[in-house]
């Protein structure tokens, strides 16, 4: 019996990425990082403290992913109910290869050269990259997406109620479910360093630099979300 053509449901497990990499799979490396600072300072300088250090890798490999993801729905394309959603889409995954290569310095961090001094005038931190230059390639993207990741990632999800209409661009614009896991850490890791501004209250016990695994949660969901539009576009009539 086919599905009615007023809604758009389809079986749950052909429209969604595995249980383990949405629900499961998201909280890990926040335990090891956390598990390692209580365990040993000196550990946790050694493997997480570091511009290579494994939460530091970790973000870029998740964007990058996120880009394959992105390539792979952009494939279906034409699928998609309306023609700036494939805008929206190719938006995305050009802020995934954004987000990989500011993360490595567009491969500085990995290979090592010398930052040209065209760059090291303007760099904050004499890196090859564009987010110690200014706070627009920074702070404001990264506001915006953390509103996008507040608001669309949990505050609908949690609001969301029954099916949506076949064709509806809201039911591919605003985040699915597998996404609220993702979300909900990239939110919650902040919460220790606002609460020391808040109340000004000195660093917190075992503190860590809580921006980085936000910065990895980030790019969690963005390839969780770009991930979710390829499984349900491949499938789309």
């Amino acid at each position: 019996m086919s599905t009615p053509a007023a809604t758009y449901r389809a079986p749950m497990s052909s429209m969604e990425p595995p249980r383990w990499l949405w629900l499961w799979f998201p909280p890990l490396l926040l335990i090891l990082e956390l598990g390692v600072r209580v365990y040993s300072g000196a550990a946790y300088n050694r493997w997480f403290d570091t511009e290579l250090g494994v939460v530091e890798l970790a973000t870029p490999v998740a964007s990058a992913l996120g880009v394959v993801a992105g390539i792979a729905a952009l494939r279906h394309r034409t699928r998609l109910p309306t023609g700036w959603l494939q805008g929206w889409v190719v938006l995305v995954t050009l802020a995934c290869v954004y987000l990989t290569g500011e993360e490595l310095s567009w491969g500085q961090q990995l290979l090592g050269w010398s930052t040209p001094e065209s760059l090291v005038a303007v760099n904050k931190q004499g890196e090859t990259n564009l987010h110690n230059i200014s706070s627009w390639f920074n702070e404001k993207p990264r506001m915006l997406l953390e509103l996008f990741v507040l608001y669309g990632g949990i505050i609908r999800v949690l609001m969301r109620r029954g099916g949506v209409k076949k064709g509806d661009w809201r039911a591919w614009f605003w985040p699915a479910p597998i996404c609220l896991p993702s979300a909900l850490l990239a939110i919650l890791v902040r919460v220790p360093d606002r609460l020391e501004d808040l109340f000004g209250i000195g660093p917190l016990p075992f503190a860590i630099r809580w921006s980085e695994p936000q910065e990895y949660y980030f790019a969690l969901f963005l390839f969780l979300y770009l991930l979710s539009i390829w499984y349900r576009v491949r499938r789309t009539d």
